[in-house]
């Protein structure tokens, strides 16, 4: 019996060992050279880039409207013209529209991304599930609704960053259970 609880403790105790950081990663779809996969302007629209981004908080990120539709977030160049935000689907995907200002856009009244307190735009789970933030008032047991997932499941509720690997709420049709970050995507 002895023999079972010290190989119980010590599976137990090296769980947290295995758990590897949260990769961070700074989106940069006008970079060449970064990580980002490369991403081809599938279309050109011209339309108005009004406000910051509602899904990421950072300098350069848009929320811009062309032809009736919202696109959010739109990255602006840090050097050039500022006349054109380009709008990728998602951090994992190599499309994306290019939208076409009349004015300037000027990032420096934007909010600063300060990636240890604002929401990343779209997170990777340690199973692989690929997460995006989403726009919504819905909360599930009084907390809010944050990201939408491909396997029809949603992450409620904060961030948690207190360890090397972030964690969050993932709600399913199973129930709720805590759930690890593998990378954020700001």
């Amino acid at each position: 019996m002895r023999r079972e609880v010290v190989w119980f403790c010590a599976i137990l105790w090296s769980a947290p060992l295995l758990a590897e950081d949260t990769e961070l990663n700074l989106y940069r779809p006008l970079t060449e050279g970064t990580k980002n996969l490369p991403l081809t302007v599938s279309a050109k629209k011209m339309g108005e880039c009004r406000i910051q981004s509602q899904l990421i908080k950072r300098e350069d990120a848009w929320r811009c409207v062309a032809e009736g539709k919202i696109y959010d977030p739109c990255f602006v160049q840090r050097f050039g013209s500022h006349l054109e935000a380009v709008c990728p689907e998602s951090p994992w995907s190599t499309q994306g529209i290019q939208i076409t200002v009349a004015t300037p856009l000027d990032n420096s009244k934007h909010e600063a991304l300060d990636m240890s307190r604002g929401y990343p735009w779209a997170i990777e789970l340690s199973n692989g599930e690929k997460c995006q933030a989403i726009e919504t008032k819905e909360t599930y047991d009084g907390l809010p609704v944050r990201y939408s997932c491909n396997h029809e499941s949603t992450l409620i509720g904060h961030v948690q960053r207190c360890e090397n690997t972030w964690k969050m709420l993932h709600h399913a049709s199973n129930g709720v259970e805590t759930v690890q970050i593998k990378k954020a995507w700001f």
